[in-house]
Protein backbone atom coordinates (compact mmCIF):
# COMPACT_ATOMS: atom_id res chain seq x y z
CA UNK A 1 0.00 0.00 0.00
CA UNK A 2 1.56 3.37 -1.24
CA UNK A 3 1.77 6.05 1.48
CA UNK A 4 -0.13 9.24 1.35
CA UNK A 5 2.01 12.32 -0.37
CA UNK A 6 2.86 14.43 2.48
CA UNK A 7 2.78 18.20 2.59
CA UNK A 8 5.22 20.12 4.11
CA UNK A 9 4.53 22.60 6.93
CA UNK A 10 5.77 25.62 4.40
CA UNK A 11 3.69 24.68 1.64
CA UNK A 12 0.40 24.48 4.16
CA UNK A 13 1.11 27.84 5.49
CA UNK A 14 1.27 29.10 2.18
CA UNK A 15 -2.11 27.88 1.08
CA UNK A 16 -4.19 28.88 3.88
CA UNK A 17 -2.23 32.21 4.71
CA UNK A 18 -3.16 33.27 0.93
CA UNK A 19 -5.89 36.29 1.32
CA UNK A 20 -8.19 34.16 -1.46
CA UNK A 21 -7.79 30.96 0.09
CA UNK A 22 -8.48 32.05 3.33
CA UNK A 23 -11.66 33.11 2.24
CA UNK A 24 -12.40 30.19 0.07
CA UNK A 25 -11.63 28.11 3.44
CA UNK A 26 -14.41 30.31 5.24
CA UNK A 27 -17.09 29.80 2.94
CA UNK A 28 -16.32 26.36 2.85
CA UNK A 29 -15.97 25.99 6.45
CA UNK A 30 -19.55 27.90 6.80
CA UNK A 31 -20.99 25.01 4.51
CA UNK A 32 -20.53 20.95 4.98
CA UNK A 33 -20.16 20.93 1.24
CA UNK A 34 -20.50 23.71 -1.44
CA UNK A 35 -21.76 23.27 -5.20
CA UNK A 36 -18.54 24.67 -7.75
CA UNK A 37 -20.74 27.32 -9.32
CA UNK A 38 -22.24 28.64 -5.85
CA UNK A 39 -18.71 28.94 -4.75
CA UNK A 40 -17.63 30.72 -7.54
CA UNK A 41 -20.00 33.11 -7.54
CA UNK A 42 -20.22 34.07 -4.22
CA UNK A 43 -16.83 34.38 -3.95
CA UNK A 44 -16.95 37.14 -7.27
CA UNK A 45 -20.19 38.53 -5.93
CA UNK A 46 -18.14 39.29 -2.57
CA UNK A 47 -14.94 40.65 -4.94
CA UNK A 48 -12.78 37.78 -3.65
CA UNK A 49 -12.10 36.81 -7.45
CA UNK A 50 -12.50 37.88 -10.76
CA UNK A 51 -13.06 34.93 -12.64
CA UNK A 52 -13.18 30.95 -12.89
CA UNK A 53 -9.43 31.02 -13.99
CA UNK A 54 -8.47 32.59 -10.54
CA UNK A 55 -10.72 30.24 -8.63
CA UNK A 56 -8.81 27.21 -10.01
CA UNK A 57 -5.39 28.01 -9.38
CA UNK A 58 -6.33 28.56 -5.95
CA UNK A 59 -8.29 25.43 -5.38
CA UNK A 60 -6.11 23.19 -6.91
CA UNK A 61 -3.25 24.54 -4.34
CA UNK A 62 -5.96 23.46 -1.38
CA UNK A 63 -6.48 20.28 -3.19
CA UNK A 64 -2.93 19.69 -3.53
CA UNK A 65 -2.51 20.80 0.48
CA UNK A 66 -5.66 18.57 1.42
CA UNK A 67 -6.91 21.30 2.71
CA UNK A 68 -9.88 20.27 0.64
CA UNK A 69 -11.79 17.37 -0.65
CA UNK A 70 -13.41 17.62 -4.05
CA UNK A 71 -16.60 15.84 -4.66
CA UNK A 72 -17.49 14.21 -7.94
CA UNK A 73 -21.50 13.66 -7.85
CA UNK A 74 -23.53 13.27 -11.04
CA UNK A 75 -21.80 15.65 -13.20
CA UNK A 76 -21.55 18.12 -10.36
CA UNK A 77 -18.54 19.28 -8.21
CA UNK A 78 -18.56 20.11 -4.54
CA UNK A 79 -16.12 20.79 -2.15
CA UNK A 80 -15.75 20.48 1.45
CA UNK A 81 -13.43 21.27 4.01
CA UNK A 82 -10.66 19.18 5.56
CA UNK A 83 -9.03 19.15 8.80
CA UNK A 84 -6.17 21.11 7.63
CA UNK A 85 -8.09 23.61 6.35
CA UNK A 86 -10.23 24.06 9.56
CA UNK A 87 -6.74 25.99 10.48
CA UNK A 88 -8.76 29.11 9.31
CA UNK A 89 -10.87 29.24 12.20
CA UNK A 90 -7.86 30.75 14.13
CA UNK A 91 -7.89 33.72 12.00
Amino acid sequence: MQEPKKVGHAQHIKAVNHPIRREMLKLLDENEDILEDILINQLIENKTLESENIFKYHMDFLLQTFCVEKIEDNGKILYKILQAGKVIENF
